[in-house]
């Protein structure tokens, strides 16, 4: 059964709908046309093609014959040999070609495949055909003999070449004659044909001509309705702030909205306009989907309004529009729906949109300002029980590192590897101050180091370095400033109210060195669920330069990392392989010679075990199975230290995204120092580091 408005629009669009239907019987008249034409054409050229065939096959049937009577002649049985073949390839051909043009057949064409050869249809053609048959029956008897196997007599031979003399210019007119003929038919058709596409083009450009007269018009009608509804909406709504619509359960805009609706969604409205693809573009997807099922939700008879009035995903939700110049920016807006009956059925909805960024922005600094306030007074709280020395060496080495850093970005190589080794170094920079920060516990650079790290690390692992990757590595040094600057003016403050400032005596560095790796290896194994014991032996630590102590710690930090992600077991796994629950690590500085000194770090843990190295190079792509195969439990030991290697399952702040170990042998190869690996599996892991003063 037909619906009413199915109907409508039947009756309003009926013209529009003739008009399209002619054009679809003209279109597929012609069409019809073109391809059996296309075929008839095609058939043509087949026909054409081999009748001119017959004149060249009249004319090698003749040279045939006399090239054969010159073979016996000279008695050459070889070329006699070869001259019969070619004479019955071609009376063959020549033969069944005829008999294609009498009655169709499937024949050989002129590029050795077989064609389909349709009989002659014009009365013209069948004449000259039966003509030609007149002359090629008795033609073909006295041919016969010759093309067969076997002897044949020299009376046969002079007969034949006697007949093909005596007919030869009648039996090749007749073919130039068919050939004619042919085209003159194929002419035709393709006349017919250019009538037809005339004929129907006309008329589809006056169809198209009436569809364009009767579009316009009922265009101009739409629009003079448009209009009235527009006056009538500016008469009632103009006086209206909010955005306000009527929508129907089709999800359409109704024809009466307020003049501020556009304003408000910053976006063109009019009337019959859907609603869902509008609130699709604004909002987030996940709110895009609960607003939908709420919509439809409210349109159920079922549903009671006061019931659903709460689960209104729409209350000051963000959207994003874009300013006259097309920056995008976030607004905050408030949808609010309420039902409009007809006959104790829901009609429609009244939505009302109200701009809530003011307000809502307004909250929001406040709530920062009261965050502001409560990370202050955190960091200074933690800050409180941290050496002010050690925080002021902290800031000291920052601020060189994003000195460094500045300095690698203003190199003038551009080029892919120069990019890749630009990366590195930053990866291994930052990861420097990221582990002196988790040190003295100042989660405010340790976390935002953490944060530069991952996007370094995806960076590094692109298969393209792009500038805007380099802009935006000058976006997240910003942001570290910016926290490096609150940081020292944290300081500052710590430093005026505990009396101290930056000119007091140096601490001892024995006692700042081990505490901030102790506070490290202590909240590393409490995040790793480890148990750990730590122990230093560094006294000679004050015979050293504090600029050396300073990379020594740098160096310690990420050792100490390492030992208790790799090397330390889980209380668990310890049990299991007999040994202590609680793991041991331990550090030295001893000088061991004259200005000579080496500094150690060992832990009891698992070791580190070529195997499981060559089989995780191999898993994570850095190295092919036949080239891991192929190195010693050495080299592959040696690749540790090379940027992007882990063999963490998982990346976390601590851990997985192989850059601990590259600073390393990079402040290794800075203090021209030497490193020996000692390892044993399930048993310990030392790193000896020897240097000169």
């Amino acid at each position: 059964m037909i619906s009413v408005t199915t109907k409508q629009l039947v009756r309003k669009y009926r013209k529009i709908i003739i008009a399209v239907g002619l054009f679809l019987v003209f279109d597929f008249i012609v069409m019809g046309t073109n391809i059996y034409s296309s075929f008839k054409i095609s058939e043509s050229a087949v026909s054409i093609n081999l009748s001119g065939r017959q004149r060249m096959l009249s004319q090698r049937t003749t040279k045939a014959l006399l090239l054969l009577q010159d073979d016996v002649r000279r008695g050459d049985d070889e070329d006699v040999i070869r001259t019969q073949k070619e004479l019955k390839l071609v009376v063959g051909l020549f033969d069944s070609t005829l008999k294609g043009f009498s009655d169709g057949a499937i024949v050989t064409g002129g590029d050795g495949h077989p064609v389909e050869l349709v009989k002659v249809n014009t009365d013209v053609s069948r004449r000259i055909v039966q003509e030609a048959y007149v002359i090629w029956t008795p033609y073909i008897k006295k041919l016969q003999p010759l093309i067969r196997e076997g002897q044949f007599s020299q009376a046969q031979l002079d007969a034949a070449a006697a007949y093909a003399r005596a007919n030869n210019l009648e039996l090749l007119r007749l073919m130039n004659d068919l050939t004619t003929d042919l085209e003159k038919s194929a002419n035709d058709r393709a006349f017919w044909l250019r009538i037809v596409q005339f004929a129907g083009l006309l008329l589809a450009l006056v169809n198209f001509g009436y569809t364009v007269v009767v579009s316009i018009r009922d265009l101009v009608t739409s629009d003079q309705e448009v209009a009235k509804a527009r006056k009538e909406t500016d008469e009632i709504l103009a006086t209206v702030r909010e955005g306000l619509f009527l929508l129907n359960p089709q999800y359409r805009i109704g024809s009466q909205y307020s003049e501020s609706l556009s304003e408000v969604l910053q976006r063109e409205v009019h009337p019959d306009m859907e609603f869902l693809p509008v609130l699709k573009n604004m909002v987030p997807e996940k709110v895009y989907g609960a607003a939908s099922d709420y919509i439809e939700l409210l349109f159920g008879e079922r549903v009671k309004e006061a019931l659903v009035a709460s689960l209104n995903p729409l209350n000051e939700v963000p959207v994003t529009t874009a300013d006259p110049n097309g920056n995008s920016k976030t607004r905050y807006l408030n949808f609010h729906f309420n039902r409009v009956t007809t006959e104790e059925r829901i009609s429609h909805l009244l939505v009302t949109v109200q701009d809530m960024t003011e307000q809502v922005l307004l909250a929001q600094q406040l709530e920062q300002a009261k965050g502001q306030a409560r990370v202050e007074v955190d960091v200074l709280l933690r800050l409180l029980n941290t050496d002010p020395e050690a925080l002021r060496n902290l800031m000291d080495s920052a601020n060189r590192a994003l000195e460094q850093i500045n300095t690698r970005l203003r190199s003038e190589d551009d080029s892919q590897s120069g990019r890749r080794l630009t990366v590195n170094f930053i990866m291994r920079t930052l990861h420097g101050v990221k582990g002196e920060a988790a040190a003295l516990g100042v989660e405010m650079l340790e976390t935002y180091a953490h944060v530069c790290e991952k996007e370094l690390v995806a960076m590094r692992d692109s298969e393209e370095i792009t500038g805007e990757n380099l802009v935006r590595i000058t976006v997240l040094l910003e942001g570290f400033y910016e926290r490096l600057s609150s940081l020292t003016d944290i300081v500052s403050r710590l430093t005026s109210f505990s009396g101290r400032n930056a000119d007091a005596e140096e601490e001892d560095r024995v006692r700042i060195f081990t505490g901030a790796l102790s506070t490290l290896a202590e909240r590393i194994a409490g995040d790793q669920h480890k148990k750990i014991s730590f122990s230093a032996d560094v006294d000679d630590l004050r015979k050293l330069p504090l600029r050396v102590v300073h990379e020594l710690q740098a160096i310690a930090i990420q050792l100490v990392r390492n030992a208790l992600t790799h090397g330390i077991e889980s209380s668990e796994e310890r049990h299991t392989l007999g040994k202590e629950e609680t793991g041991a690590l331990h550090i030295s500085c001893k000088e061991i010679g004259d200005y000579r000194f080496e500094f150690m770090l060992r832990d009891d843990g698992r070791g580190i075990s070529p195997a499981r190295l060559r089989e995780t190079l191999v898993n994570s792509g850095h190295l092919k199975r036949e080239e891991a195969n192929a190195m010693s439990d050495t080299e592959i030991a040696r690749k540790l230290f090379e940027p992007g290697v882990s063999t963490a399952s998982d990346a976390d702040r601590d851990a997985g995204h192989g850059v601990g170990l590259d600073v390393v042998h990079a402040k290794i190869r800075a203090m021209h120092g030497q490193l020996l690996v000692k390892s044993r599996t399930n048993l310990f892991t030392e790193f000896h580091l020897q240097f000169e003063l």
